[in-house]
């Protein structure tokens, strides 16, 4: 809900940045591969036992993955390798801060794997129906991305700020967890839906 409204803000605030960037030589995939590394580390982080300084150093990530994009445009380098290569790395660092929490908050052990096996249909959803719907020639997203990624409840903002509350209020994850697998079991039954909608 929260990506596309920050994705149009980020890209006009970020433009300088991007080509400022572009101008020493940073490329896209430089920046995507430096936010997966800083995703991995701050899931080690987060596993031993600095939470704070984990979020610090995932959010750097964040916005390094916001800003590969930015210099891909910026560069005239936008390539299906690049955006590949983003989720990947993506998906790599969401559930390496999963494993992260797990090691660190073991009371919940039930939970952990209910919601890496939402990102499993999340992100399995999201990427069959992109590919689909261009199969069938039928636009189901109003976005530039090489992926045609729809809405729904859960998408990589929330997912910020649900890490941010994990981090924040350890006291809390008992329900909090379980918030979040129904979240992502539930962002993937509207992309079901809509492909049942579409696609027939």
């Amino acid at each position: 809900m929260l990506d596309e409204p920050f994705r149009a803000r980020f890209a006009s605030v970020s433009r300088p940045t991007a080509e400022w960037l572009t101008r020493v030589g940073v490329t896209a995939n430089q920046l995507t591969v430096a936010a997966g590394a800083l995703g991995v580390a701050a899931a080690v982080l987060v596993a031993i036992g600095h939470s704070y300084l984990a979020m610090a150093v995932w959010l750097t990530g964040r916005l390094a993955d916001g800003l590969d994009g930015a210099v891909a445009r910026a560069s005239t380098t936008t390539s299906p390798f690049g955006a590949f290569l983003d989720i990947t790395l993506d998906m790599t660092a969401y559930v390496a801060m999963v494993l992260g929490f797990a090691v660190a908050y073991p009371d919940s052990s039930h939970a952990w794997p209910w919601i890496v096996s939402g990102y499993v249909l999340v992100i399995t959803s999201t990427l069959a129906l992109s590919d689909a719907a261009h199969r069938d020639q039928q636009q189901v997203s109003s976005t530039d991305r090489t992926f045609q990624f729809t809405p729904g409840l859960v998408e990589a903002g929330e997912t910020n700020v649900m890490y941010v509350l994990w981090a924040l209020f350890p006291e809390h994850l008992p329900w909090l967890t379980w918030v979040w697998a129904a979240a992502l079991f539930v962002t993937t039954a509207q992309r079901v839906r809509l492909a049942s909608r579409l696609l027939r």
